[in-house]
């Protein structure tokens, strides 16, 4: 039983000689080709990087690319647009092509700060492994975080990045730039392969129950699908035109911008955040100073003490409470997503109601909401990774239960190492399950633990979680290291396990 599962004394468990060849065969594979500068800084999750080595690969786990030159939220962006694609159709012919960090192009990089005058910067940017891809879609924030502390020449940075911004207008070409390489539209997966509820044994997930929405809209429901359409923006003195507020970050009626930040201009004074993932809060800043940002409590605290925005530029938005902003009367609820997130329901004075959803997990709960029953809803705005009939995943609970299952089935080796997925903040729901019930410590490192603090979880859960590596073999780490061969080297030798088993939630 999990119960009599031990921790003390681990160091003094060999490394099991099968999985240590195949590691060492893995790496060995994984090595050839791949340039020798170092792996960019990451965000300490679950272990501390200063003893990591700098020559790290990390690989996204979801599409293989090397992600070891971006920083810690491009790699939280790069996996969350990956999620986004449909799975690949698998075929015998299929080649996997190259990965687009085996060949940094760093030497763009450099001819590009050379001719802005620029060049003493450029072991910053080589340092870093910022190629060009990558350079295209760095942050005033990231700048300062690569060591660029002057004030002019980030300026300088910033405008010649926004010159270079203007073919990515498109967002099917945003797509495929933070897609780094992943350029082509992916297939949905044929009738032939296995949906992830094949797994699962369960009625309510049985064939003949599954239903396909219909095509047929309510009269009363005017969807509106995510399009490259934009709002006309006016033109800013000096610097040509500013990029264009897609229709989706637009709320029809209102002067409001819901996760608009990276179109950040003067004419806009009330900016919505639905939830704190960097896709949805990328351009925000510390400097941010165009008005109010609203956003739940959680969503608040994290924005504040992650970012530097300052109370008094946070208006907290409390789930369930109807409030009047700036004549639109609006209301939000729980969007089941991550912490903090939430759906919007605005009520203009014209009568044309508008929901936005922002990231959300669908459940009968929200179908129920006499709110959202009572509502004639004239505009939908679906902002949603999974929004498709074709795909078809159990519920919270039985995928919990799953993993409860699996890290009681391996309980009895001691040399095991479980190790779960998360982002900056998300999935968290799955690991407090498994500490909850399971009654064993969560290991989620120092920086996790601090992030844990502001999402305002009972004391009896933060109990369970712990900055001490030592004290569990149930690892919640960063998305994209579960796909890397060397972490899993180093984890090998670190704490002599023999066997790791890998959580990837979806």
């Amino acid at each position: 039983m999990i119960h009599d599962f031990e921790v003390d004394g681990c160091d003094n468990f060999e490394i099991g000689t099968q999985l240590s060849e195949l590691i060492n065969l893995c790496m060995k594979d994984s090595i050839e080709g791949q340039s020798n500068f170092g792996a960019a800084p990451m965000e300490q999750n679950t272990l501390d990087s200063k003893r990591l080595s700098s020559d790290y690969e990390a690989k996204c786990p979801l599409c293989g690319s090397d992600i070891s030159d971006l920083s810690e939220e491009l790699r939280q962006l790069h996996t969350n647009n990956c999620l986004d694609e449909p799975a690949k159709e698998s075929s015998p012919n299929h080649k996997k092509e190259p990965s687009v960090g085996q060949n940094v192009e760093t030497g763009r990089v450099v001819e590009w700060l050379r001719n802005l005058g620029l060049s003493k910067y450029e072991e910053v940017f080589i340092r870093e492994e910022v190629d060009w891809e990558t350079l295209q879609w760095l942050t005033e924030e990231d700048l300062l975080g690569i060591g660029i502390s002057s004030l002019g020449p980030r300026k300088k940075i910033i405008h010649a990045l926004g010159e270079l911004l203007k073919k990515h207008d498109d967002p099917s070409e945003m797509e495929a730039v933070l897609n780094s390489g992943n350029t082509k539209k992916t297939k949905l997966p044929m009738n032939g392969n296995k949906l992830i509820t094949e797994y699962f044994q369960c009625s309510s997930f049985d064939q003949r129950q599954r239903r396909v929405c219909k095509a047929n809209k309510p009269s009363n429901l005017n969807e509106k699908k995510i399009s490259s359409a934009k709002v006309p923006t006016r033109r800013t003195a000096g610097k040509g035109k500013i990029k264009d507020t897609p229709l989706w970050c637009c709320i029809p009626g209102t002067p409001f911008r819901v996760d608009a930040f990276r179109y950040l201009r003067g004419d806009c004074s009330h900016w919505f955040l639905t939830h704190f993932h960097v896709d949805h809060y990328q351009g925000l800043t510390r400097s941010f100073c165009h008005g109010k940002i609203y956003c739940s409590s959680i969503t608040a605290s994290l924005v504040h003490h992650k970012i530097g925005i300052p109370w008094d530029r946070l208006h907290v938005l409390t789930l369930n409470e109807k409030l009047n902003i700036a004549g639109v009367n609006l209301i939000c609820f729980d969007a089941n997503h991550c912490p903090g997130s939430i759906i919007i329901l605005f009520e203009p004075p014209n009568g044309k109601a508008v929901l936005h959803t922002g990231d959300f997990r669908f459940s009968s709960k929200m179908a129920n909401n006499p709110v959202l029953q009572s509502s004639c809803v004239h505009t939908l705005i679906l902002d949603t990774t999974y929004c498709n009939p074709r795909y078809d995943f159990p519920s919270q609970e039985i995928v919990i239960q799953f993993v409860i299952e699996a890290i009681q089935a391996e309980a009895f080796n001691p040399k095991t190492l479980f190790l779960i997925g998360s982002y900056t903040i998300g999935k968290e729901r799955l690991f407090m399950e498994v500490a909850r019930l399971l009654q064993k410590k969560v290991y989620v490192g120092a920086a996790k633990l601090q992030i844990l603090k502001h999402l305002e979880l009972p004391q009896e859960i933060m109990h369970w979680f712990t900055a001490n590596e030592a004290e569990s073999h149930i690892h919640v780490v960063p998305m994209w290291t579960l796909a890397s061969f060397k972490r899993m080297k180093y984890l090998s030798n670190q704490y002599a396990v023999s066997l790791f088993i890998p959580c990837l939630p979806s």
